[in-house]
């Protein structure tokens, strides 16, 4: 598995379960296949999505997790979308994740885990600091700074 796909975790998602926001393995799958393309990893890191607030893929304890939501456009419709939270850790790095991003829209999450990923390359203090120790050593607003300057292709 690429360090993409060997830590991403996608619970059932709206195509079978009535609680689930969204479709979240087909979104882990754009998300996997849109990142692999474009970022080099030396290291596996957990990507989350989970559907609802029960949190069967624990998004809230893993580097980069995405919890379901439905995003208001134009007209008052909704779209599938996502809250995106860093920092979460178990085991010796227990803590809960932060909500850095709000209301992603689905289609925009596999470009906003890309810039999240190619900031944290980018701004590392080490080849081996791993992104749980980097999303940590950051505050919140900073992260965010650092992964908004990032383009995404």
């Amino acid at each position: 598995a690429t360090s993409i796909r060997a830590g991403l975790v996608a619970c059932t998602g709206n195509v079978g379960c009535k609680f689930a926001a969204s479709d979240t393995k087909r979104h882990a799958e754009e998300i996997a296949q849109w990142c692999e393309a474009r970022v080099d990893l030396n290291g596996p890191i957990n990507i989350h999505l989970t559907g609802c607030h029960h949190s069967c893929a624990q998004h809230y304890i893993c580097d980069i997790g995405l919890l379901a939501c439905k995003v208001e456009v134009a007209n008052e419709e909704t779209v599938e979308g996502y809250h995106i939270y860093v920092g979460g850790g178990f085991g010796p790095d227990a803590a809960l994740g932060c909500e850095i991003y709000r209301d992603v829209k689905a289609e925009d999450a596999p470009r906003t885990v890309e810039r999240m990923l190619k900031g944290y390359l980018a701004h590392r203090a080490a080849r081996e600091e791993t992104f749980l120790a980097f999303s940590r050593r950051h505050k919140i607003d900073a992260l965010k700074e650092v992964f908004d300057a990032e383009a995404a292709e």
